[in-house]
């Protein structure tokens, strides 16, 4: 395939991706009307004449299909075997390798049932939770055959809350896809795809990803097409849903959200597919791959003080734990958080405390043990202060003057005075 021909068919990828003709000619560095031309079918295609990067093109294709290179990097590894070319040409030729590369990222799950899913965030401003202003984060969960749509709004967007939020999808959709695609999310990734190489996976997520079932796959940087599917659909859900929504609180707002993805989006035609994602659903579900039994258990250890009060402080909130516990020393906090989402408190091996975990700036959580435990302590300490009381002893003092020489005589009536 010569050079025409290639930047001729990116063209094609790119417009059915969504893109617009003035964005296509920017990227591939052409004018508008040469696009139109390959577009319909009317460019001349010349023969081309052999080029001076021909001979390192397959190098090329074999290190940007792992790593995302730079073109100045590349010129560096591609001089030192014997390349004597400019920089242009290299970056033309690196551009569409790289528009190819993620295309066929994006087509070659795009027929495939139970193949992949996108996920994503989306920022929503903020709302009014528990007495304080949160931010307001949208997760969204869409699979790529079908496109049935899986959303929950939230005031939370660490990874513990990811996977309860992927956990409670997979089980509301009733399935597991094989990969699922997102961005250089800092919930999935500890070192993001550039320069360096490939995305490094958190063990975590890896270890969470292994237990459900599905293999993670990091997009490139600066290319929406690639996770395009979720992005549009966030879109859709910011725009066809929350604009102009009333709802008193997080639960009401996502009961209504829940409402409208069964009953509106995922009932309507689909302008690519051109059907309801619902229906397409039926026919995908059995290519996924089946729920893994239980719940992942993501935990997180951290030291905590224990007050005078017998209570510890964990993201904003105090939790009650067993008075029986010597108060002031600290001890050791397991985090359990999965869809369960639960906390433990432990005192060497013994567990003082078990907890459901409430959003940040929530009441004391308190358990109805800890604090009968707390009001019987109260008492018997109450009890054992208390000083002994009843009828005071009578007595007498004697008053001994001050030693001086007087008369024999007062010494005998003192004496007779004190028997």
């Amino acid at each position: 395939m010569d050079n025409t021909t290639y930047r001729t068919r990116c063209a094609t990828i790119m417009k059915d991706s969504g893109m617009q003709v003035t964005q296509i000619a920017t990227t591939l560095g052409i004018h508008r009307s040469t696009v139109y031309r390959w577009l319909n079918g009317k460019g001349t295609l010349k023969t081309r004449r052999p080029s001076k990067l021909d001979p390192f093109k397959e190098h090329i294709d074999a290190r940007l299909r792992k790593y995302n290179l730079p073109a100045t990097v590349m010129i560096r590894e591609i001089k030192d075997m014997g390349y004597a070319g400019g920089m242009t040409i290299l970056k033309d030729y690196m551009l569409l390798v790289k528009s190819a590369h993620v295309q066929r990222l994006v087509d070659r799950f795009e027929t495939d049932p139970g193949r992949q899913g996108q996920m994503d965030w989306g920022e929503c401003g903020s709302i009014i939770h528990h007495g304080r202003r949160r931010k307001l984060h949208l997760f969204l969960f869409i699979l790529g055959y079908s496109r049935y749509m899986w959303a929950e709004f939230t005031t939370s967007s660490k990874r513990p809350e990811l996977f309860r939020l992927l956990e409670k999808s997979f089980g509301e959709i009733g399935g597991v896809v094989e990969e699922i695609v997102f961005d250089n999310m800092r919930q999935v990734v500890d070192v993001p795809r550039g320069r360096s190489g490939p995305a490094i996976i958190n063990s975590e997520f890896t270890d969470f990803s292994r237990w459900t079932g599905f293999t993670p796959v990091a997009s490139p940087p600066y290319w929406p097409q690639a996770k395009g599917k979720v992005e549009r659909g966030i879109r859709y859900i910011k725009e066809s849903f929350l604009e102009g929504r009333q709802f008193t609180d997080l639960n009401d707002l996502n009961v209504q959200l829940r409402i409208w993805l069964h009953d509106v989006a995922n009932q309507r035609i689909h302008g690519t597919v051109k059907e309801k994602p619902a229906a397409r659903l039926q026919r995908e579900l059995p290519h996924m791959n089946a729920l893994s039994i239980g719940h992942y258990p993501s935990v997180t250890k951290t030291t905590r003080l224990v007050a005078k009060d017998g209570m510890i402080s964990y993201r904003g909130v105090r939790y009650s734990i067993d008075p029986t516990v010597i108060t002031g020393r600290k001890t050791q906090v397991d985090v359990l958080e999965s869809t369960d989402y639960r906390i433990s408190v432990k005192f060497g091996e013994m567990i003082i405390a078990n907890h459901a975990i409430a959003d940040s700036g929530s009441p004391e959580q308190i358990d109805p043990r800890h604090a009968a435990i707390r009001r019987e302590l109260t008492a018997v300490i109450r009890d054992y202060k208390t000083p002994m009381r009843g009828k005071a002893p009578k007595f007498e003092q004697c008053i001994i003057p001050g030693v001086e020489e007087r008369p024999l005589s007062v010494y005998e009536e003192v004496a007779l005075a004190c028997v």
